[in-house]
């Protein structure tokens, strides 16, 4: 058994060489008391995790009949009422939408049933491309989620990870609120000194919040990237509890470095773990490797029980480009090695309580590999994080989903490290503060951003 580490403190990158099979965090303290909450009021806007399950997978007919989705087609994927999603009462999904076999470059746009295509992207990617995207979607007509490939014929895999309540008809009151944090790197397999993950590697890893925090965490949300693998393979992210899903969150080519957003449903340590690795009630979650790969893990925030005075709920949108650099939307021009543009988002999609942009991100044709981080503009004492959002190689279109904080002028920064790239983002909905966390003001919430977990693993 590997040695467990805990770091303590807000700055973890780089802090300490981790374990390579589970892990532990210590979280931020919230600013007032919680007080246990069994229910939601109002659900509308809630998040509500479910254990992943494959909804679409063009290889062998689930969900659709078999065969590749051609150029210009699409499939109209019944995604209500099946995955753990209710039948009714969900306003949208969040999926994991993995392309393989491609026969041409191409992209895909999933989007509501029923309404025109957007002018958007949900995955992006190069003939003979292996990956997959987090991709929230606005539910359509009958529940469907309509699902188009542009050029070539590619099979395609969805996982439904959680969705997103339209309304307040949801019978389950149990909902949870999304609170950012400051992208912080909790893990990183490469500080490890036993080396790589193997092939078939469970990791597991815990972040502890404190008592009075844990017991309402209900997901975490993260960027997770596989660096450097091996061979041709996935990552699965899960709580832990029962046996691994039959899904996969993050999907790479052999060599390349592959990050994708995940949401992780969590399950509490019991405080009876071999070798006492994680503190009782500190939730939890594992992650699993099909091949030798490094595994970077990247907080972005947390879903809890509604307890948090932080939390958001979220308003679905049909997807809405704001930025294309091609066409000086948003952006002018590429940005250049080690350049800093900052987007301003449209008056027309947000409010005073908007806090979060859900977009989808896509670096275009970069002229060296390269880096691409975003975070909140105009927060003072706020910079540049240590991670990543995308990490595309020379020459590539390719795409990941980004929960971008705007900061108290509705802007975000983008970064780029080397060469020169075009960007591209379409925002697919928003979080907002419901109506008891109006009174919070901008600097108080950027003043908690600071306090980060702590981490360990097994």
């Amino acid at each position: 058994m590997r040695k467990i580490r805990t770091i303590l403190g807000v700055t973890l990158a780089g802090a300490c060489a981790l374990a390579v099979v589970p892990g532990t965090a210590s979280a931020a303290p919230v600013s007032a008391p919680l007080q246990k909450t069994a229910a939601l009021d109002d659900v509308t806007g809630a998040y509500y995790p479910v254990a992943p399950a494959r909804l679409l997978d063009t290889r062998s007919g689930v969900g659709a009949p078999a065969g590749k989705i051609g150029a210009g087609k699409k499939v109209d994927l019944q995604v209500s009422g099946r995955g753990g999603v209710p039948a009714s009462g969900v306003g949208a999904v969040v999926l994991n939408v993995t392309v393989t076999g491609p026969t041409a470059a191409s992209f895909l746009t999933a989007y509501p049933t029923g309404e025109s295509r957007p002018t958007a992207s949900s995955v992006n990617f190069a003939k003979d491309w292996l990956g997959s995207n987090n991709v929230t979607v606005k539910l359509g007509a009958g529940g469907q989620v309509s699902v188009f490939n542009n050029s070539g014929s590619t099979d395609v895999i969805v996982d439904v990870v959680g969705f997103y309540a339209g309304d307040d008809t949801l019978t389950n009151r149990n909902g949870g609120q999304y609170e950012w944090y400051l992208p912080e790197r909790l893990w990183d397999t490469r500080q490890d000194p036993e080396g790589k993950p193997p092939a078939g590697q469970v990791l597991e890893y815990s972040l502890d919040f404190g008592d009075d925090y844990n017991t309402h965490v209900k997901s975490l949300v993260f960027n997770l990237t596989a660096v450097s693998p091996a061979k041709s393979g996935f990552l699965t992210a899960w709580s832990g509890a029962g046996a691994r899903p039959t899904a996969s969150t993050v999907n790479y080519l052999a060599g390349k470095n592959v990050p994708n957003l995940s949401f992780v449903q969590t399950t509490p340590c019991t405080g009876t773990e071999q070798y006492n690795w994680c503190t009782a009630g500190a939730p939890k979650f594992k992650i699993y490797t099909s091949q030798a790969s490094h595994i970077l893990t990247d907080l972005v925030g947390v879903v809890d029980d509604g307890a948090s005075p932080y939390g958001m709920r979220f308003a679905p949108l049909s997807p809405t480009r704001i930025v294309d650099s091609r066409s000086n939307l948003g952006i002018s021009g590429a940005i250049p090695a080690g350049g800093v543009r900052k987007v301003t988002a449209p008056d027309a999609l947000v409010t005073p309580d908007t806090e979060v942009l859900a977009m989808n991100v896509t670096a275009v044709t970069p002229t060296n590999n390269t880096v691409v981080t975003t975070w909140p503009a105009d927060f003072d004492g706020i910079g540049k994080p240590d991670t990543s959002n995308l990490n595309p190689y020379a020459g590539q279109v390719v795409s990941n989903g980004v929960l971008g904080v705007i900061g108290p002028n509705n802007a975000f920064n983008v970064h780029n490290l080397s060469g020169s790239t075009h960007l591209v983002a379409d925002v697919v909905g928003t979080f907002y503060y419901p109506a008891p966390a109006k009174a919070k003001s901008a600097q108080a919430k950027a003043a908690k951003a600071d306090a980060v977990p702590s981490a360990n693993r097994r």
